[in-house]
Formats: structure tokens, sequence, C-alpha cells
């Protein structure tokens, strides 16, 4: 299914335009190149503002089939939410073929530590911490949202996330089938326990803000709904955004478009944020 899947390189409405701010005059704090690990890919930026004092924090994680991508891309997107008073961080993470699963997902969980523990000093609430990632990233995202031995690791559970916003996930495949993911997936590894479709789910899960390109070529669109099914079935929450205007890359290439048809991105998420702090 995932042939296609090397052009992943890069990787309720209830809230009116009005509640959220369009202010250029507000000050942008940005802080790059902090080390959260003491790798040279454990690294993260922090975007926040003056809008931000004890605010939901939003923590990027970027695509590109766990071999490229950075976090620089995202800065422009973080000063959006900014404005509005989330605090934006975008990571680096460790890539193939320095490393492989379950390395990609231990590091996100690494810098969900360094959150907790650094993000009040930027304005942030180290309880209203929100996950989102684009393709591969959100497939990350998923795994650390879904099974809590991630962040067990460094002393924490499934309560230090308040949200998940995966955004154009793979949330299942072959990786035996593609030669990009064949040497991602460890032979001694279960891949069940590697796909957010296979984990077993044993613990109360945050909710799910599902977003997806009606005109995604990679992913079916038919997975998105399987999953958010999955997370329904154990008793989670998970919502569903089908965007007709979108493709894969679209999704996180538009999230700050405020005139694109149809409503924001950006808005859709900052209402999910709202309605989960």
């Amino acid at each position: 299914m995932l042939v296609r899947a090397y052009i992943l390189l890069f990787c309720f409405s209830n809230l009116s335009f009005a509640d959220f701010s369009f202010s250029k005059e507000v000050e942008i704090i940005e802080h790059t190149n902090i080390a959260y690990g003491e790798n040279l890919k454990h690294s993260l930026d922090v975007v926040s503002s003056e809008n931000c004092i004890g605010s939901p924090v939003l923590l990027f994680v970027h695509g590109g089939s766990w071999r490229w991508g950075q976090k620089d891309y995202h800065r422009a997107i973080g000063k959006q939410f900014a404005r509005n008073g989330v605090v934006f961080v975008s990571i680096n993470y460790r890539l193939y073929p320095e490393v492989r699963f379950p390395e990609f997902p231990r590091d996100l969980a690494r810098a969900i530590f360094w959150v907790r523990q650094n993000v009040e000093r930027f304005g942030g609430n180290k309880k209203k911490i929100f996950l989102i990632g684009h393709s591969a990233g959100a497939h990350n995202a998923c795994l650390v949202a879904m099974d809590e031995k991630y962040l067990n690791e460094f002393g924490g559970n499934l309560n230090w996330i308040k949200g998940v916003i995966p955004m154009a996930c793979p949330f299942e495949f072959d990786p035996t089938k593609e030669f990009l993911y064949r040497d991602l997936f460890p032979n001694e590894k279960d891949i069940n326990t590697l796909m957010p479709m296979g984990i077993e789910i044993k613990n109360k899960l945050p909710p799910f803000f599902i977003m997806h390109g009606k005109f995604d070529p990679i992913l079916p669109e038919n997975q998105v709904y399987e999953f958010a099914e999955k997370i329904k079935d154990f008793g989670g929450e998970a919502e569903v955004r089908i965007y007709s205007s979108h493709g894969h890359f679209s999704l996180v290439r538009r999230t700050t478009s405020w005139h694109i048809w149809p409503f924001p991105l950006l808005k859709d998420i900052l209402n999910f944020i709202r309605s989960n702090e």
C-alpha cells in the first residue's frame, strides 16, 4: 500500500473567527535549538508570546518517513498558535539510519518529559500538553499516546497528554512490502505493537482529533474511520475531520492559512485544544 509512501519525504466549530487573534502586534518570542537530550538530534524550538500565560502546549512532530524532515519548517505555524495563547514546541528526533523503531517514539517521550520539566518558563502549563504530528510524526504521536511504556520510561503516563491530533497518519501498513520501511522495523519486534491500529489498548486514552485530506494519494480514507472506531470501541473519544480541499502535504502547509476554504485548519485545532484543556 505504501509504495506510494515515499512521497512521505516531508513530511467543533463552536467558536467564531472573532475568538481568534489576527493581531500582528503581538510580540512573538522564539527560542531555538534547545537540547532535550544528549544526541545532537535531541533538539527543539519553542514559540511563545505575551499572550501565553499558563497556556496549553502544542508539541509538533514532523513527518518524513522517519528518514527526513526537521523542526525548523514549522515555526511559522507556531507563531500563529502563540498569537492565540498556545505555546508551540517543534522537535527534531533521531532518524534512520542512525536509529530504527522504537527509538522514534522514545525520542518523542523524552521531549514530552523535557516539556513537563521546562515549559512553565515559556508561559506554558505542563498539565496541558497536546501532541500534533504530520504523517510519520503523527504515527509517532499515536504510539506514545496509546502505549504507556514510552512515557513510563520517564516516570510518566498517558495522563501527561491532554489530546492528540494526527494529520495524514499511516495508522497501519506492512513495512515488509515497502523498500523504504523494511529496515526501519526490526525483525525481532512484533509489528502490531508499532502500528496504531495494532496496539492493544490497556489504559484510558486522551481524546483524538484526526485530520485527513480527501485527496491524499498515499493514505486511504477508510483507514481513518477504522482507527477512530478502534478508539471508540475502547471507550475513547475520536473525532474525524476530512478536508475536501486537501491532500497529504497541504494539511500541514495550510494549517495557518486563514483564508483557505474549507474553514481553516488552525481554527479547528484551536477549537479542539480549547475544548479539552
